[in-house]
């Protein structure tokens, strides 16, 4: 079985031929760089915090394949007087695939190859000639008779993973609802990059699996953090609480040019006051 880094950017099957709205209702700031210990009181205490994100890591470029990374993750945390943050959580791993255009040039290549009685290969223009080529290919291989494909996915389902993370609370603008700029409390939450398997053991690797013709080859990449640069909205939530939300979408995270949409969202609200 091969094994190698995951070809994100170059998908072995094409080598056959070659959440909310900007928070409303934030915690206003007093002005100043620094917030007072009254202020960091109101927001200390026990927090909780669920989050979901996706990111399209692969799309070919005539359509035939798109990938996309999903995870989804639940915290806690607790905020002391000064306004640090520490806190644990757990984060669940996807891969979802479609193959929608490969499924139809594979569709082709039997037709192609005479192992289905269809009149069209019903493939026009650059993925008719691609069809064309791997059905070419496929025939001069001894055996093979038809082509099969498994296209990537985690080779052992979805897969959960523990950490530990911190961040702060510091006073700082954002841009409102009506776009203008306005003094608020914004929560930041820092890169996560200890993640451990259930019973401790550091493991920051998933594993894609992918099969052409029965040839099954494995690919490594990282886990992610749930938690991108920028920074939680905090406002008033219902009675004494508050809840900071946090969402960011784009494209080419990190100034990645193979990856290519994302979405990042998070919201946290305080479930218990820090003790007086």
């Amino acid at each position: 079985m091969n094994r190698r880094k995951f070809p994100w950017g170059i998908f072995a099957v094409l080598s056959w031929c070659a959440l909310f709205p900007a928070a409303a209702g934030s915690v206003p700031a007093r002005g100043g760089s620094e917030p007072t210990a009254g202020e960091l009181a109101l927001l200390a205490g026990t927090w909780s915090g669920h989050g979901a994100g996706e990111e399209v890591r692969f799309r070919d470029k005539n359509g035939l394949l798109t990938l996309t990374v999903k995870h989804k993750t639940e915290f806690v945390f607790h905020v002391d007087e000064n306004g640090r943050i520490a806190g644990e959580g757990t984060i669940e791993y996807g891969l979802e695939k479609n193959t929608s255009g490969l499924d139809d040039l594979v569709a082709g290549v039997h037709a192609l190859m005479g192992l289905a009685q269809v009149p069209s290969t019903g493939v026009q223009g650059p993925r008719g000639d691609l069809a064309k080529k791997i059905g070419e290919h496929a025939t001069d291989v001894k055996g093979v008779t038809k082509i099969q494909y498994d296209a990537p996915h985690l080779k052992h389902g979805p897969e959960v993973r523990h950490f530990k993370f911190t961040g702060t609370i510091r006073r700082g603008t954002h841009r409102n609802r009506e776009g203008k700029e306005a003094e608020a409390f914004l929560m930041t939450l820092d890169d996560v990059l200890n993640f451990t398997r259930m019973g401790g053991e550091p493991d920051n690797t998933l594993v894609a699996e992918y099969e052409v013709n029965r040839v099954k080859t494995e690919a490594d990449f990282p886990c992610w953090s749930p938690f991108i640069e920028g920074a939680g909205v905090v406002r008033r939530g219902p009675g004494d609480i508050h809840v900071a939300e946090f969402q960011q979408q784009g494209s080419h995270r990190q100034g990645k040019r193979v990856w290519e949409e994302y979405g990042y969202v998070w919201l946290a609200r305080q479930v218990a006051p820090a003790e007086k």
